[in-house]
């Protein structure tokens, strides 16, 4: 079985306040695989994880909470969120600002 060729990882650091954050930018013809987001809330609030428009997940976390979504145990390198072509990266915050870093590879 042959696997999805990527990019090496990228990290990079993200603050992302209330309201809609583009953290990755759509690039046309690739595929974006975040292998890991990482940081916590200011304040007590809810962090909408999106590809372009669609909902990934959703996560509630009280004030200075930690959350950590990364590559499932033992499928190393499988992204935890997956981008099509031609959508952003996105966190929608509700409540307080996010601060973490985001460790993501690309596919064309």
């Amino acid at each position: 079985m042959i696997q999805d060729v990527h990019s090496a990882k990228i990290s990079i650091g993200i603050t992302a306040p209330i309201g809609t954050t583009v953290a990755i930018a759509a690039i046309a013809n690739t595929w974006i695989y975040v292998h890991e987001l990482m940081g916590d809330l200011a304040a007590a609030g809810t962090i909408n994880v999106l590809a372009g428009a669609r909902v990934l997940a959703t996560f509630d976390l009280d004030a200075g909470q930690g959350l950590t979504e990364s590559d499932e145990p033992g499928n190393d390198n499988v992204a935890r969120f997956t981008c099509r072509p031609g959508e952003d990266f996105k966190l929608v915050v509700a409540g307080g600002s996010f601060t973490g870093t985001i460790d993501y590879s690309l596919r064309q």
